[in-house]
């Protein structure tokens, strides 16, 4: 009945008026249970954004952008001038943009999330620094950092990819600008003794996959780094990894025309500042789909996600980057683009076998999304794709594993990740009945939307942004009318 609820409310057309609620408008059925007036279900959408806002911006996709990359972007020096920024926007977007605690990042923050605020503080006052520029700004985000040290070693904070090694990289190039942060000794040569762990890399020290990670947290490395040699990574879209902090790092040593463009390409997309990783259109997209479909309204969309996927389905034909150099992002393409009846190929995947996905990035990191993307995907194989049940198999026993340690590394919160896990390998979807798996998911659905790479970000999209107010609203409605907690 609760999800019958839940689709009716979205055919309901949009009321001429806001108002507010009234329990006057509740009536009472014959046993005494409280029940919605047509009326009043539409004023659940009432404050909300409309069917028509969500098919009118389904393709407009935002990412929240990141102080952490802005200001890498930032310290890039102009080629004709080395002695001025080349993109002076980025500075002036950090001057604007510190918090009211001395730090730089989001501002809504969560508590567990400080190592990555102290990461983008750090970052943004580097690059205040190599331009002598805010000394005031400078100040605070020192006594920030100062003050906050101890939870860089907090093995209870959420630790984004490549702490450990650009963290401690950044307090050294601050050291070599002069810049005293009051660390206190042996704090600083326990994180130093971290880093020197990580990079001796142990059994996986000469992998593929373990060099990709070096590559991607390169600005951490800085001259330790072979510049040249990490440029076999560059996409046709000139980043690496689609990385902007990366590809300014890259940029500033080797003044690399590509490295450049890409960064201006991005700029033009999104102001004076840059999210944490672009583009991402296409995983985001995707991930809308999956939502819908999994909260029961997708019907209400039918014509915008086709039009979606039918984007998506040529970017596949052609073989884009953005699909096929990001495992999650190519097995989520597999899945939705198969079950939707496109007519496509299983072979980009046969690479992703047990000992070829430890060999990619996803995999050095052992990156807990990418392996439950390629579990769902191989519950769309043909009889003759042998390889994916391997898939199915390999990946089962490691997310398993996983759940059983506690040990979830994705670019999600553990707590959701470990949720939408459990409900795979409990619920595989040629045993799914529609309805409960719409009601799984309202029950698991994140609000929250945060993402966590080398630092933490959101998508902003109106259908987000309508889900979340939704969501609130039958629940809260839900509870009212019946005097019960919702899944009771």
């Amino acid at each position: 009945m609760f999800i019958s609820h839940f689709n009716n409310l979205l055919a309901l057309p949009k009321p001429k008026m806001c108002c507010t609620p009234s329990l006057s408008a509740v009536s009472t059925d014959h046993g005494g249970k409280k029940t919605m007036h047509d009326s009043e279900k539409a004023l659940l959408l009432c404050s909300g954004e409309t069917k028509k806002r969500i098919s009118e911006m389904f393709n407009k996709v935002e990412l929240s952008v990141s102080s952490y990359d802005t200001a890498w972007v930032a310290m890039v020096p102009s080629l004709n001038s080395p002695g001025v920024p080349y993109f002076p926007q980025c500075l002036n977007w950090v001057l604007d943009n510190q918090l009211p605690d001395g730090s730089w990042g989001l501002m809504d923050r969560p508590l567990f999330l400080v190592k990555d605020t102290l990461s983008s503080t750090l970052a943004s006052v580097l690059a205040l620094k190599r331009w002598n520029i805010g000394e005031e700004h400078v100040n605070n985000g020192i006594d920030f950092i100062t003050s906050n040290f101890a939870s860089a070693t907090d093995e209870k904070q959420h630790t984004p990819i490549g702490f450990d090694i650009i963290f401690p990289g950044m307090i050294e190039y601050a050291q070599e600008m002069g810049i005293n942060l009051h660390l206190g000794p042996t704090a600083l040569n326990s994180m130093m003794q971290t880093r020197d762990l990580e990079l001796q890399g142990g059994t996986a020290s000469n992998s593929e996959g373990r060099k990709m990670y070096l590559a991607y947290v390169a600005e951490g490395l800085r001259n330790e780094q072979d510049w040249k040699e990490i440029m076999k990574y560059q996409r046709k879209n000139g980043s690496l990894f689609n990385s902007p902090s990366t590809t300014a790092a890259a940029a500033a040593h080797l003044h690399d025309d590509n490295c450049l463009n890409y960064l201006h390409l991005t700029l033009e997309r999104f102001g004076n500042a840059v999210p944490t990783a672009y583009p991402l259109d296409i995983y985001t997209q995707l991930c809308m789909v999956d939502s819908l479909e999994s909260l029961g309204i997708a019907r209400y969309f039918t014509r915008e996600i086709k039009s979606v996927l039918d984007k998506i389905h040529s970017c596949w034909l052609m073989k884009d980057e953005e699909i096929f150099l990001d495992i999650a992002t190519c097995a989520m393409a597999f899945r939705i683009l198969r079950m939707h009846g496109y007519d496509i190929s299983s072979d980009v995947l046969a690479q992703y076998g047990k000992e070829g996905f430890s060999n990619t990035l996803a995999g050095y990191l052992k990156d807990t999304s990418a392996v439950l993307e390629l579990y769902r995907a191989s519950d769309f194989m043909f009889p003759d794709e042998l390889f994916l049940a391997e898939h199915k198999s390999w990946s089962n026993d490691l997310l398993k594993e996983e759940l059983s340690k506690g040990t979830m590394h994705a670019n999600r919160l553990s707590e959701q990740i470990r949720k939408e896990v459990n409900v795979a390998l409990n619920y595989p979807y040629y045993a799914n009945l529609p309805r409960l798996e719409n009601r799984r998911s309202i029950e698991h659905y994140d609000t929250n939307n945060l993402r966590i790479l080398k630092t933490s970000y959101r998508y902003t999209s109106i259908i987000y942004k309508f889900i979340r107010s939704l969501l609130k609203k039958i629940i809260s409605w839900y509870q009212l009318y019946n005097g019960t907690p919702l899944w009771l």
